[in-house]
């Protein structure tokens, strides 16, 4: 595939816009691939090392996402990323715990994009968003377009309400008089607290005054499967199969949120965790996509009411993770196991989430105390300060009594 950004199709329109302030921009002009921007990778949480990273290359100013044989079959980009997030198939099951990113997890703006898609049945070329699920509900799916290589003349744009109440189904494919993979097109939303507009090569071709009012990650991918929604795969077409990316850029009007990433809200004196992004390893039972009773985001919502179910016939230990974008300072873990159980824990911190874990806590040290009221235990340990960690891991080394799991209620962080 020739991905010439000069090729027929769609000029790219210059990078200022007016109204508008441009916030967050790739262009893919360098020769190394920019992990501050895009990660390499999609959702790495529901697959083994090395299975969902992207195949790709640097070409003429673009990345082209690449499907280089029949066995890879998805090559994705995402500006964010965390563990449970986007539960798409029942029978997925988390496979590790990968340190959560939030190059850019936003709320809001204009959004723009300028690609040529893949054509041929069976392929699909993406650009959608999902919500970074720091609450159960906040989990929407909206696809900006896909476009199926078996009619590259229709750009399929979609909103998935999934777990969102406030939310409903709504789909438009648009037919465009051109073939959009004979060329670079560009594509575009506007998304702001009224609603949301799709455009195609500066023009509005729907709107809808439905609008997540929640922070979302982008994807950026081109899969292909043999049947179904695709179509059946066509192996006339030759690999490697390309979707390619001129630019990527997005822009903030006034009064909009102008932050790339949610702020760490914890104040000083706070719980730290309510800050933190919470993870797991392969230690919890989830929910499908529309009922997630079993949600990460439970583990550090200060609500005792909510609870993250461990998966029963993994043995011991398990791991429950709280990473933060910015160093902290605590002395004190507190957690609520939602049984009467006993539990035998520690706590182990990292000053960059990756490596070099240590150990902070005695276990001879902590307190175990019920919890008015609920029956719940609350387990507490007060351990020396500790200094510029951007993780913490609760490790539970065994639950007497629980062989359909246990229940963990709330994880805290503190300087007491």
């Amino acid at each position: 595939m020739n991905s010439n950004p000069h090729a027929p199709g769609f000029p790219a329109n210059p990078p200022q816009k007016e109204g508008w302030q441009l916030v967050f921009q790739e262009e893919f002009e360098g020769t190394a691939f920019d992990e501050r921007k895009f990660l390499p990778y999609g959702l790495a949480h529901w697959y083994g090392p090395g299975e969902n990273e992207a195949a790709y290359e640097l070409r003429d100013s673009c990345l082209v996402l690449q499907l280089p044989d029949a066995q890879k079959r998805i090559s994705a980009v995402a500006t964010g990323m965390r563990d449970g997030l986007h539960r798409f198939w029942e029978q997925l099951e988390l496979r590790r715990h990968v340190r959560p990113a939030m190059n850019l997890v936003t709320k809001y703006g204009y959004f723009e994009l300028r690609a040529k898609v893949a054509k041929g049945s069976g392929i699909n070329s993406a650009w959608w968003m999902i919500g970074f699920e720091n609450q159960l509900q906040q989990n929407a799916e909206v696809d900006i377009f896909e476009v199926l290589g078996k009619d590259t003349h229709v750009m399929n744009s979609t909103l998935h309400a999934l777990r969102d109440p406030k939310l409903k189904y709504e789909h438009q494919p648009y037919r465009a008089e051109t073939d959009l993979s004979g060329g670079f097109h560009v594509y575009g939303f506007e998304w702001d607290e009224n609603g949301m507009a799709f455009y195609l090569d500066n023009q509005k071709i729907w709107q809808t005054n439905q609008s997540p009012d929640y922070p979302m990650v982008t994807l950026l991918q081109i899969n292909e499967s043999d049947g179904g929604w695709v179509g059946e795969l066509d192996p006339a077409v030759p690999y490697p199969k390309e979707f390619a990316v001129d630019y990527f850029r997005v822009y903030k009007r006034e009064g909009m949120p102008m932050e790339l990433f949610p702020a760490e809200t914890a104040q000083e004196g706070e719980n730290l965790a309510r800050s933190a992004v919470a993870g797991s390893g392969t230690d919890i039972v989830w929910g499908d996509l529309y009922e997630a009773k079993s949600h990460i985001c439970a583990l550090n919502d200060g609500n005792p009411d909510t609870c993250v179910l461990s998966k029963p016939g993994i043995p011991a230990p398990h791991m429950y993770y709280l990473d933060w974008m910015e160093p902290k300072s605590f002395n004190t873990v507190r957690f609520t196991l939602a049984s009467d159980c006993h539990c035998e824990w520690a706590v182990e911190v990292s000053a960059n989430g990756l490596d070099g874990w240590i150990q902070v806590t005695d276990q001879r040290s902590a307190l175990k105390e019920p919890d008015s009221g609920s029956g719940h235990l609350v387990y507490k340990a007060k351990f020396p300060i500790v200094k510029g960690a951007k993780a913490l891991r609760l490790i539970v080394k065994s639950v007497a009594e629980a062989p359909q799991g246990y229940r963990i209620a709330d994880l805290a962080v503190f300087m007491a």
